[in-house]
């Protein structure tokens, strides 16, 4: 696998155990809202079974100039993710890979989405919607049901400045119950007149994609993403 060099320029605390790292561009490198890339640290030590790479969804657009990825570092970890808490800093070099993946909106095909996002599967919902905030659909309706049961949100600044956003709408749920009441209630509403993106873990994509099917949505409306790094 072959990797290009980005360097580090700011870490970002989101949440109390979730970190955005920011980094340059390489020469060359372009990927699409929704994708993910493995990304490699080196010259750091590292636990004999651990690896040096990760994959994790590119947070950031290319109109935002920057690459970024968010992820969250519990208090048991990784030491790759030690590297990342505690020991690598603004000026050294990650490896970005070949983006991959698909995950994307569908605004030409549906006059509306909804999108319920778990967690840190917040990531590649956050490069969609950055990117459809550069390009909007006249006439489609976004509702976005994002949901921390801790009640800790990324990307805070981000979701006022998509108020002013036409369509769009975003709700941030730390009730599960209510989580799932209001994604029942849209699938209901709404039906088949809407695609759904689901991004979570993968026992809530599951769950979340047998719940709106048994509520009668095609399994061609759902998109669910691929939840690889954490």
């Amino acid at each position: 696998m072959e990797f290009l060099e980005a360097t580090l320029t700011k870490i970002v605390q989101e949440t109390s155990d979730s970190y955005s790292f920011i980094m340059t561009i390489p020469e060359g490198f372009t990927w699409k809202a929704g994708q993910h890339v493995a990304w490699q640290i080196n010259g750091f030590e590292l636990d004999a079974e651990d690896r040096n790479t990760r994959v994790f969804t590119i947070a950031s657009t290319m109109a935002d100039g920057y690459l970024m990825f968010t992820t969250r570092i519990a208090d048991k970890h990784t030491s790759f993710k030690e590297v990342l808490l505690h020991q690598i800093k603004p000026g050294d070099k990650i490896g970005v890979a070949r983006p991959l993946g698909t995950f994307a909106l569908d605004a030409e095909g549906f006059k509306k989405t909804l999108i319920v996002a778990g967690g840190i599967g917040i990531t590649p919902i956050r490069a969609l919607l950055r990117d459809y905030k550069d390009h909007p659909a006249d006439g489609h309706a976004i509702t976005v049901l994002y949901s921390d049961d801790r009640g800790e949100f990324c990307y805070k600044d981000f979701w006022k400045e998509l108020e002013a956003v036409p369509g769009v709408e975003v709700r941030l749920i730390s009730d599960r119950e209510i989580f799932m009441k209001d994604t029942d209630t849209y699938a209901k509403d709404v039906q088949n007149a809407a695609e759904y993106l689901i991004a979570g873990s993968p026992g809530m994509n599951n769950a979340f994609t047998e719940r709106l099917e048994g509520l009668g949505i095609k399994k061609e409306n759902i998109k669910t993403d691929v939840f690889i790094g954490y």
